[in-house]
């Protein structure tokens, strides 16, 4: 398939997530009376929006990763475009589906009409569960809109970053897939270190290094100080070279926090497979 037709199959993908989510919104609208895209935090903080933005943008992170497509500045463009007739398809369908006392409202109303008193009549609901009414929003729900696409955006932009962050071959460039994973846990930090600081002390084809890292740690219940390691090795599905990824966490007495400084990402030599080394 050629990168032209690559590109359109994934745009063409995420159009139909966005069709599909502007659809649902409606409907689940007309059902039980709950506008999903209108969901906000503190007024103006547009979590509805960004959660149907997230899920309009599904398709293009599916075509992408099933093609093997790296986001591109064009694509994320592409997404823009989308996520504007996305919402005007939520308006769109919402006015053409509307029923008043009986009454069709495309019959009295213009889309222009429509949208006016959709945007300036709606009412601020808050409080918990929304039982306070504090009025019309007048003029501000054109700015509330514009906060709704923001935030339609983000949800976007959080589907294009997680495909940029994806790990890849870039001989190949392909997405890698994940072949195997292993998880370790250390008391402190004391019990971490010997291992960790020497993982890569030996040859990776070498029974050396295969009887360190096939080893298994684990620390019991979690307690302040506490370190998690996720290992995961992923593959490329052409070349089949692999990469091995380390997640350092450490409990700190209420959550587990990531260790980002000691995170590492390491390429093996072509032709080495360090599966069996990790799951000895």
């Amino acid at each position: 398939m050629s990168k032209l037709s690559t590109s359109a199959t994934i745009a063409a993908a995420g159009l139909a997530t966005s069709l599909i989510t502007a659809f649902a919104v409606t409907l689940v609208d007309r059902l039980i009376g709950l506008n999903l895209f209108t969901l906000s935090i503190w007024v103006v903080i547009p979590a509805g929006a960004g959660m149907c933005g997230f899920a309009a943008a599904s398709g293009y992170y599916l075509a992408a990763k099933w093609l093997h497509q790296r986001p591109t500045k064009v694509l994320l463009v592409q997404m823009v475009i989308i996520a504007a007739l996305t919402q005007f398809l939520i308006y769109w369908f919402e006015y053409q589906t509307l029923v008043v006392d009986g009454v069709a409202v495309p019959s009295v109303l213009s889309f222009s009409q429509y949208l006016d008193i959709t945007l300036t009549s709606s009412h601020l609901r808050i409080g918990r569960a929304g039982q306070a009414d504090a009025g019309e929003v007048g003029s501000f729900g054109y700015w509330l809109a514009v906060f709704q696409f923001i935030g339609f955006l983000v949800g976007g932009v959080i589907v294009y970053v997680t495909l940029q962050n994806q790990p890849t071959c870039h001989e190949c460039n392909k997405y890698l897939r994940e072949a195997t994973k292993k998880a370790d846990s250390f008391a402190d930090i004391d019990a971490f270190a010997p291992y960790y600081d020497h993982v890569y002390s030996f040859p990776v084809d070498s029974e050396e290094f295969r009887a360190h890292v096939g080893r298994e740690f684990s620390a019991g219940k979690a307690q302040q100080g506490t370190i998690n390691l996720t290992t995961t090795i992923y593959e490329c599905p052409k070349c089949f070279d692999q990469q091995v990824r380390e997640r350092v966490q450490v409990f700190n007495g209420r959550d587990w926090k990531d260790v980002n400084e000691l995170a590492r990402f390491v390429k093996m030599p072509s032709g080495v497979d360090v599966r069996t080394a990790f799951n000895a």
